[in-house]
């Protein structure tokens, strides 16, 4: 027994010792294909790397399902009224740019969603402010399987609820001068194309919400642009200004050129 705790620190010592070099090839590969997708995505122009303080990405850094990994992306109060677009962007999944946010006149502060993780990623945040500038964040994730995960529900069955939406109002309904935080969640079943049907084990169609866009009393709150790293029944987190009592509407269009509109009016607490 006294040898037990020196041998098993040896062997923990030479597994760590293997895995260094492997994880040191891994860093240029992973530093190329960022330089290939920012190319890619945003070409020549220049992109920033931010402190945590004014962009920040929030994120498990072990997902418990790969199929629906909660992502939040947040600005800081000195840059959220002047971001006008931001981008998320999971390096290794087949389809990197799985979302971008298109922000309304107040800006952009805070935006979280659900995805799908294909394998050990960094997730890269790139903020487009007013003036032009871009300004980028980055996470490492360890997740794999997900774009090809099973649906979480029977395929028929979500194909039947379609077109139903959520609202929920953690904090309740917006006061003015407080922003408010708000889900909306849209059932669909926003399949990848890479899943197979567990029943026919056919390949399932790539179904999936393409736009989706929130108005609140008629202005503008927040577009996306989405694709098929957003999970099933897509779900979009964000703050929301303005009075008591406006209504707030959702509207979405998938790939099959499908629409969906839920309005609720949002009244006054009490």
């Amino acid at each position: 027994m006294m040898f037990r705790r020196p041998l098993l620190a040896l062997g923990a010592a030479t597994a760590l010792s293997s895995a260094l070099p492997a994880l040191a090839q891994e860093e240029p590969r992973r530093a190329e294909r960022w330089a290939d997708l920012r190319g890619l995505i945003f070409g020549d122009r220049l992109v920033e790397e931010v402190a945590e303080a004014t962009l920040a990405i929030t994120a498990p850094p072990r997902a418990l399902d790969a199929g629906a990994v909660p992502v939040s992306i947040a600005a800081g109060p000195d840059l959220a009224p002047s971001v006008r677009r931001l981008s998320l962007v999971i390096d290794e999944n087949p389809s990197p740019l799985a979302a971008v946010f298109l922000a309304g006149p107040g800006g952009l502060r805070q935006v979280g969603t659900r995805v799908r993780i294909d394998a050990y990623t960094f997730l890269h945040a790139v903020a487009e402010t007013a003036d032009g500038r871009l300004l980028m964040t980055r996470r490492f994730i360890k997740a794999s399987g997900g774009c090809s995960a099973p649906m979480g529900s029977d395929l028929r069955a979500a194909r039947e609820r379609m077109g139903r939406a959520r609202l929920s109002l953690p904090e309740g309904p917006p006061v003015a001068g407080r922003p408010v935080p708000v889900e909306v969640a849209l059932s669909h079943p926003n399949t990848s194309g890479l899943q197979i049907d567990q029943l026919t084990r056919l390949s399932i169609p790539a179904e999936f919400v393409r736009q989706l866009r929130v108005t609140y009393a008629g202005v503008p709150v927040l577009e996306v642009e989405s694709d098929i790293s957003i999970a099933e029944n897509p779900t979009f987190g964000f703050l929301l200004s303005g009075e008591p009592g406006g209504e707030l509407v959702l509207e979405a269009e998938d790939n099959r050129d499908r629409r969906f509109t839920q309005r609720w009016t949002l009244q006054p607490a009490g």
